[in-house]
């Protein structure tokens, strides 16, 4: 049952993910917007992680993608989810991925860049450097930069994902300026290379 504290966020995210799959059929900016699906609950994931994916399928731009773990389908699909006991940040599940590193030829191959996780045991939404992690593995007593977006997955969609904290989290994997970088010619001449944040600037979510 979703609780009191989380209905509003996720009234918006609903709001929000209707507007932006009108605005992106109006615009056609090429922005991959699919309806969630009808999940069922079950223990080992917050019930938050359930409720907005039963929104939000998926969400895939030219520099990120935000998408239903497949572990969710089920409690088969989650049991068969690895285990690793000497993973030194536990258990998480994969909800994005950055695409800019990935030419587009070799989208379909390559599920994606850096990504970004979603720790079951508290809640947390984070980003760690793949070497920073390679590097915590090696040494689980050292301190590496893990850099927390939000601290559950309702905040983060509603705020680093349809709203006006999205540049953070470009400016936190792919580094500052991507963001500010602009089509140079053709249909879509001086607007945002990164087509997601031309989506949202276009419905005024983000600028």
């Amino acid at each position: 049952m979703t609780s009191k504290a989380t209905a509003a966020p996720l009234e918006r995210i609903r709001t929000k993910f209707e507007q932006l799959k009108a605005a992106e059929a109006e615009h056609g900016f090429g922005v991959v917007l699919v309806d969630g699906a009808p999940l069922e609950p079950f223990p080992g994931v917050p019930e938050a992680a359930f409720d907005v994916f039963r929104i939000i399928g998926r969400i895939e731009g030219s520099h990120f993608r935000f998408a239903q773990p497949p572990e969710l389908a089920g409690v088969a699909a989650f049991q068969a989810m690895p285990d690793n006991p000497n993973d030194p940040l536990g258990p998480a599940l994969s909800i994005g991925q950055e695409l800019h590193s990935v030419p587009k030829r070799l989208r379909g191959e390559i599920d994606g860049g850096e990504g970004i996780s979603y720790d079951l045991e508290d809640g947390d939404v984070y980003h760690i450097d793949p070497d920073d992690y390679v590097f915590l593995y090696e040494h689980p007593d050292e301190d590496v930069d893990i850099h927390v977006f939000a601290p559950d997955i309702v905040t983060f969609f509603d705020e680093f994902v349809l709203g006006d904290k999205y540049p953070q989290v470009v400016d936190r994997i792919l580094g500052p300026g991507v963001r500010e970088q602009r089509v140079r010619k053709g249909r879509f001449q001086g607007q945002y290379e990164d087509t997601w944040l031309r989506l949202l600037a276009a419905t005024g979510l983000a600028s």
